[in-house]
């Protein structure tokens, strides 16, 4: 049970922060009416917006944040940064608290992990052009699959580090 828990929640989670951080990066920008336009005309970007922090590994967004910072460029490309590390960890202590194992809490987030970057390379045999909304280049479907779902088991290992840190399991 701490399983589905952990993985029903950590999905949850990680669907509703993707979706809350690209509204406020697209609000910032000034882009909100062009996103909804593009899901109005392209209904598959909606799986770009709830999985598409998966295709990020953690040391790119670790360098590309401070990469950011240090150049003084803070504005909200750097907010959706951000929301690139902070969605994935809101989602694996998310599972950490809910699980009530230690393998429930990091099973549940790692198949999260999974899950979204299974959708993203599907996505890239279904609609190939739809990836390029989220610069994500598809060359070989096969190739892109492979690539999403390595950067999907390192999200999922790295940040499940931190449900495991977080699970309700005393040991005394």
């Amino acid at each position: 049970m701490g399983f589905g828990k952990a993985f029903g929640f950590s999905l949850l989670a990680y669907i509703g922060l993707n979706f809350l951080f690209i509204v406020i990066v697209e609000t910032l920008s000034g882009d909100l009416n062009l996103l909804f336009s593009d899901i109005s005309s392209n209904p598959l970007i909606i799986l770009l917006i709830f999985f598409g922090t998966t295709a990020n590994m953690p040391g790119n967004v670790f360098l590309s944040m401070y990469a950011q910072i240090a150049t003084g460029a803070i504005d909200y490309n750097l907010i959706e940064t951000i929301g690139f590390f902070v969605t994935p960890l809101v989602a694996a202590l998310v599972a950490g608290r809910v699980g009530e194992n230690k393998g429930g809490s990091f099973g549940g987030f790692f198949l999260t992990s999974i899950l979204g970057s299974l959708v993203l390379g599907i996505l890239a045999y279904v609609s190939p052009a739809t990836l390029i909304y989220f610069s994500i280049p598809v060359i070989d479907p096969t190739a892109t699959l492979i690539i999403l779902l390595i950067a999907g088991a390192v999200n999922g290992v790295f940040y499940g580090a931190f449900s495991l840190m977080f699970t309700k399991t005393e040991y005394y």
